[in-house]
């Protein structure tokens, strides 16, 4: 009896070990706990998630808290014990708990962003690990869901009723439309944006109801700051030193093998890449743009790869890298757009346009692709690098001899251009008379006749008012950029 009960005691003792090493860690039932309820009322919503020790032997989850502590909109309960912080629990190997989670939303509290968000840490052995919390914050519309791509059913209408929020990526799918109609607003949380897949987006904005594009973050402070949205796409890559992770940027507006989108009086703001027009191939346009403004991007405004786009009374401003890239060849009709690039974040070493017909594939093999009927008239390309010396806002990089390309009756950055064939009767290196580049005012003030543009070429999109909806003179009097002198 005595021997007996000296086994059980060693036994008792030995199985009271703690497993240490640095490669102790736990699993959990989910890596996001989301509370996808539009809630109309005062009310609270519970869910569970499981702990699992994936550990070989028992371990001590030393912290399991939520990152915003008391601040949180989130309530945990573990195993019975209440949080915001909980500590020293035991699990064995194999074994596992549970963790409650709920929330309380008033929708009617406009301080809440439309998306609410914590995080609940989980640490062993000095290693962290994390589940994601998500609830949908003020009355809106919400598209989309943690995890990846959602599409949208085909032919959907977005309204002005409500707000409408997308996290994550949403898609149109192939031969379907999303239209957005009058007065809309967008907001898309990081990371998150839409991807036309060979369909259609039609964004009707109409003069003082613009579809206004922005990130979900509403506070003040977050009022003008860039690459709060835009499709983030995470991946793997090979590095001289090893296996990294790499995020891929792509344009919150999306298109790829678009067969005739449009977007008109739409504004899009604080993105990475605004708009991003990919490989199409169509005889028509595959994005209209008519009275569109986008600014403040962390990259890019436009970027096109290859894509067809027809453009009139546009505003193009304020980007990390170029207003507009028009890239791999394509074919591109812009009338009175005004392309200013006054990017004060940071030292900007990229033009405010740039034109090219090439890329080089993964062999290393340059590939040539050409512009093809790509015409500029009455545009202005400018920015705040135009007196450096050697710099051009504008740069046309062509290693290809069927390019079609005429700029005509623009206003340009350019300080070598020589003989080049495609630019005529426009300004070159005359700074254009803003109004205020401080204040982002980029009405002409000017009463030189310099700044009339010349006749709209007969096939090109001209409308006949202005970025304001005030008259456009006709013909040789028009004045260059999006806006019109009254």
């Amino acid at each position: 009896m005595g021997i007996l009960l000296i086994t059980l005691s060693i036994w008792s003792c030995s199985g009271d070990k703690l497993y240490l090493g640095a490669d102790a860690r736990v699993a959990f039932s989910q890596d996001t706990v989301w509370f996808d309820t539009v809630f109309t009322s005062i009310g609270s919503a519970s869910q569970a998630f499981r702990i699992v020790n994936d550990s070989p032997g028992r371990i001590l989850l030393e912290d399991i808290s939520l990152e915003d502590g008391v601040g949180s909109e989130f309530r945990i309960n573990v195993d019975g014990i209440p949080g915001p912080d909980v500590s020293g629990l035991a699990l064995d190997e194999g074994d596992s708990l549970y963790v409650f989670v709920e929330v309380t939303i008033d929708p009617e509290d406009y301080d809440l962003p439309f998306v609410v968000e914590d995080r609940i840490r989980v640490t062993v052995n000095g290693f962290s690990q994390y589940v994601q919390l998500l609830a949908w914050g003020q009355d809106a519309f919400f598209h989309g869901s943690p995890g990846g791509l959602s599409s949208l059913s085909c032919d959907e209408v977005w309204t002005a009723q409500r707000p409408h929020v997308i996290y994550g990526v949403v898609g149109v799918p192939p031969e379907c439309n999303l239209t957005i109609e009058a007065g809309t607003q967008v907001h898309v949380h990081a990371g998150g944006g839409i991807y036309v897949d060979r369909g259609e987006l039609h964004v009707n904005g109409e003069l003082g109801q613009p579809v206004i594009f922005e990130g979900d973050r509403l506070e003040p402070e977050y009022a003008d700051i860039p690459g709060q949205w835009g499709i983030q796409v995470d991946t793997i890559v090979q590095t001289e030193f090893g296996v990294a992770q790499a995020s891929i940027l792509g344009g919150g507006l999306w298109l790829y093998g678009s067969t005739g989108s449009t977007l008109r009086h739409a504004i899009l703001r604080n993105g990475n890449i605004g708009i991003q027009v990919d490989t199409t191939g169509t005889t028509g346009a595959a994005l209209t743009m008519e009275n569109c403004i986008v600014h403040n991007m962390n990259a890019i405004g436009l970027l096109a790869q290859g894509a067809h786009i027809d453009g009139t009374n546009n505003l193009f401003y304020d980007c990390a890298q170029a207003c507009a890239a028009f890239t791999i060849g394509g074919r591109y009709r812009f009338t009175h757009s005004t392309f200013a690039n006054y990017w004060s974040e940071g030292t900007r070493g990229t033009p405010s346009v740039l034109f090219n017909d090439h890329y080089e594939d993964i062999n290393g093999n340059l590939q040539v692709r050409p512009l093809q009927e790509t015409r500029f008239l009455n545009c202005i390309m400018w920015g705040n690098n135009a007196s450096l010396e050697g710099f051009d806002e504008l740069v046309v990089d062509l290693e290809g001899d069927e390019n079609d390309l005429l700029l005509r009756g623009c206003a340009v950055d350019l300080d070598d251009f020589g003989t080049a064939p495609w630019i005529e009767e426009s300004s070159i290196d005359a700074a254009p008379p803003f109004a205020d580049v401080f204040a982002r005012d980029f009405h002409l003030v000017s009463g030189s006749n310099q700044w009339n543009g010349v006749g709209i070429p007969a096939g090109l999109p001209f409308l006949a008012t202005d970025l304001d909806g005030l008259p456009r003179v006709v013909g040789s009097g028009a004045d260059k950029g999006c806006y019109e002198r009254q």
